[in-house]
This record gives structure tokens, sequence and C-alpha cells, in this order.
């Protein structure tokens, strides 16, 4: 074998075994140390041999050698932009390749069709809004779904940045609840929520539906109320009914025009966007308190776009208590980033 490592970390392998020379990227590069004075050099000869007579001068060298199966998206993207920089440097273009190989199930299959899009492309010389277009067909019929529409976005999963995770859960140790060894997670129906949009349609009927008084609430130690960072909310089904139910009316309201206390609340901006400016790096005083002397008071989203949102969560939530139930969970948790 050869192992291409750098500053002693692993990368790259080459079998020499006589059925499958072939070159491989290792699983967990940049992770494994080897202590390379260990094992001998590889001669000049010998690794233009195993690279099929080229001398490799950078990594995309190496990765041209892997399958494309065994590499992740920013080698993906590396290897784009080497081999069509004029397409690659339009940032609408190379938002939209990034989040089509991130949304693909066979990811590597992907790339692929990209990579001979771009050929294509680049030796017809297609313009960079014909070629977003079609990325943008491509994404759809090899996805099944318009990933760039735009929406207010739900995870089914867990996403670990800024996002709630809501999932089927139930106590099993009542001594201290906040311990999150206390809680079990029923994590195959969980799904994400970014905090912003937690904050903007669901805190009006989170908080309207807390009861602080639930055993499971009480016994979160030093936690009180709805707490926002990583502590579990935990809400009874028979809560959750009723938040559904009046999301449910909620979208009535917002179909029809009826005003309701829901929709006036839906009416208030909330979330970062209305935060005084704490960390405000490169601004000046004055720079910061005109921020926060214009800072959004009231939400202009599209009603579609909130009807939308709340019919997905609507059947989410419905799905996930259904499947809850049958597996012995009885409550829901809403945790925060």
């Amino acid at each position: 074998m050869i192992f291409i490592t750098h500053d002693g970390y692993l990368y790259y392998i080459y079998n020499y075994n006589s059925k499958y020379k072939r070159w491989w990227k290792h699983r967990n590069a940049g992770n494994d140390h080897l202590t390379v004075s260990n094992y001998p050099d590889v001669s000049r000869d010998e690794l233009v041999t195993a690279m099929k007579g080229l001398f490799p001068q950078k990594e995309t060298d190496f990765m041209r050698m892997c399958n494309p199966s065994q590499l992740c998206i920013r080698d993906m993207l590396d290897l784009l932009k080497e081999d069509h920089q004029k397409y690659m440097a339009d940032y609408a273009i190379g938002h939209t390749i990034h989040r089509f190989l991130l949304e693909s199930d066979i990811c590597h299959k992907s790339f692929e069709k990209i990579q001979t899009l771009l050929s294509d492309a680049t030796a017809k010389r297609y313009d960079s809004s014909r070629v977003l277009t079609q990325i943008k067909d491509l994404s759809f019929s090899i996805i099944g779904r318009d990933i760039f529409k735009k929406e207010i976005g739900i995870v089914d999963g867990h996403d670990s940045s800024s996002y709630f995770w809501i999932m089927p859960v139930r106590v099993i140790d009542y001594e201290n609840t906040a311990d999150l060894d206390s809680v079990a997670e029923m994590r195959s129906a969980e799904i994400s929520i970014e905090e912003n949009d937690v904050a903007q349609y669901l805190t009006p009927f989170l908080y309207q539906h807390f009861d602080e008084e639930l055993e499971e609430n009480k016994k979160r130690k030093d936690v009180s109320g709805f707490e926002w960072y990583l502590e579990h909310n935990f809400f009874t089904f028979d809560s959750m009914v009723l938040i559904l139910k009046d999301i449910e009316d909620t979208v009535d309201a917002l179909i029809s025009g009826r005003e309701t206390e829901y929709t006036q609340k839906l009416k208030i901006k909330r979330g970062t966007a209305t935060y005084r400016l704490v960390y405000a790096k490169n601004l000046n005083e004055e720079e910061v308190a005109e921020y926060n002397a214009n800072r959004p008071t009231e939400d202009d989203t599209e009603v579609a776009l909130v009807v939308d949102f709340y019919q997905r969560f609507l059947y989410r939530m419905e799905y996930m208590m259904k499947v809850g139930k049958e597996k012995g969970y009885n409550l829901i948790s809403f945790m925060g980033p």
C-alpha cells in the first residue's frame, strides 16, 4: 500500500493488490495520525505509476483517482471549481449545486450528472442563467421535488445548528428531568425547525399551552418556564391536541382574513431580527444605534407561506403522536439549540 498523508494524518490509500490496483479516500481522512517515520518513503516513479503516469501536484489529483462515492461534498465542490471555474464563480450556481448535493440521497450520482451538465454547458458556451435553470431542472428530476421553492423549513430528523428539536419522549427518571439521561427520546420521529421560525410562528401557541405545573416540567432542576436553550420543554399529547386545534383555527382565519388573538400575535416580529445588537462587529456606535432604532416590529411573511408551514407542521405532529403513542411515548419535547 501507499499512504498519502498531510502533517502525519492519513488521507488517501493506494492498494497494490494484483487484482485491485486502486486508490480510495480514507474513511476517516484527516483524523487518523500515522508516525510517518515508521514507513519507508515512496519513490517518485512508484507514485507516478500508481497515479497512471501523473505526478500529483495538488489534492484534487488524488480525488480524481478515487471512486466519487468516497468523496465528501466539499471534495466534489473543489473538483467542480477546478474544472468549471467560470460557472462555479457565479454565486447562484455554486449555491444551487451545493444545496442540490446536500439534498441528494445518492450524492455521488448527482455529482456525476452535474459534471456532465457543466462539461456540456462549457462546450456549448451556455450563459450562466441557462446553466442555473438546467441545474434546477436536474435537481427536480433526481430528488423529485423543488428544493429551491420559497418555504418555511421543516427538517426531517436532527439538524445540529440553530434549530429546535421536536420529538416524542418519555421520562424514565423523575429525580431531575433536566438530566438528558433521564429522558428517552424517539429520534426516529424527530423534526427540526429553525429557532427564528419557532419564535415567529410557534411560540404564541407553545407559550399559551405550556404547563409549568406538569410534573415532568416541575422536576427540571434549575429550570423554570419555557426554556429556550438545550432543555426539554414537555407537552402532553392532550396539550398538543389543543395546540394543533388552535393552529388549525389560525390557518382558517389566515385564509379567510378573520382576525383572532393568534393572527394578531403573528403580525408582531419576533426572533433575532428584533434583538439588540450585543456583538456589533465592524459597526460603530452610530450604526448600532441606527440599527436598533429601525429594528423590524411587524412580520411581512406572505400568508400563503405561513399557511403552508402550518399545514406541514400539523401533519408531522399528528403522525409523531400516533407513532409515539404506539411505541409507548407519552410526551412531546421542544428543545432549543
